[in-house]
């Protein structure tokens, strides 16, 4: 008899469109939030004046930002979580049996956006400003990230610019995790990017916030 090849798909059977835009979509939404309102912060303090009127408290630099990132990281990680369930209770989209690693890579981009947004506080003069050069931020980001259009379709050169892009291992990370089920084992090299991402450009960002406050 003659063989009968029937292709199969093995973590979206059904081709679910939103199976596979979700976990893109939530990094975008972090990606946006997480710069803006992170830059938004620093400057509405500078234009107030009530950044100096902190420098005046026996608090040191380090702990004025601190209370600035917390609450930011904390609001954002619960939009991941409200973002996430919903999705699970309206579209059915998997948790995965590894979830906490989807936990852990969302708080090391959180960190990144966040530290992105510090970054943009610290070189730009108004709110107006850094709402428009974060465009010429986060739009390329969203973009390259295989969130929107997959990487396989993009020309070479776009390929590169991608593998620089750190929401595109987040939306790797995130889709293997929840529609795949994979673990530590698979997974590892996007979280060590994803940390190696967070620690530089934080650091970069708090030297130079603490430079301007100096």
């Amino acid at each position: 008899s003659a063989i009968k090849i029937e292709p199969r798909f093995l973590y979206n059977g059904d081709l679910k469109a939103s199976w596979y835009f979700v976990p893109g979509l939530i990094g975008s939404i972090v990606t946006l939030v997480g710069t803006l309102v992170s830059a938004a912060t620093i400057l509405r303090e500078r234009d107030l004046g009530t950044m100096d009127q902190l420098l005046m408290t026996p608090a040191a630099v380090w702990e004025i930002l601190v209370a600035k990132v917390i609450p930011l990281f904390t609001l954002l990680m619960a939009d991941i979580l409200i973002g996430i369930f919903l999705s699970h209770l309206f579209f059915q989209i998997p948790l995965g049996a590894n979830f906490i690693w989807f936990l852990v890579a969302s708080a090391f981009y959180t960190c990144i956006s966040i530290g992105a947004g510090i970054l943009l506080g610290t070189l730009c003069r108004s709110q107006r400003q850094a709402q428009l050069c974060s465009f010429f931020i986060n739009i390329p980001m969203i973009q390259l990230s295989g969130s929107v259009v997959p990487f396989e379709s993009m020309p070479p050169f776009m390929q590169f610019l991608s593998s620089l892009d750190p929401l595109r291992y987040y939306t790797l990370l995130a889709r293997s995790v929840l529609l795949k089920g994979t673990g530590i084992d698979v997974i590892w090299p996007y979280l060590l990017i994803l940390l190696a991402y967070a620690i530089v450009i934080m650091g970069f960002s708090i030297n130079r916030f603490r430079r301007q406050l100096a």
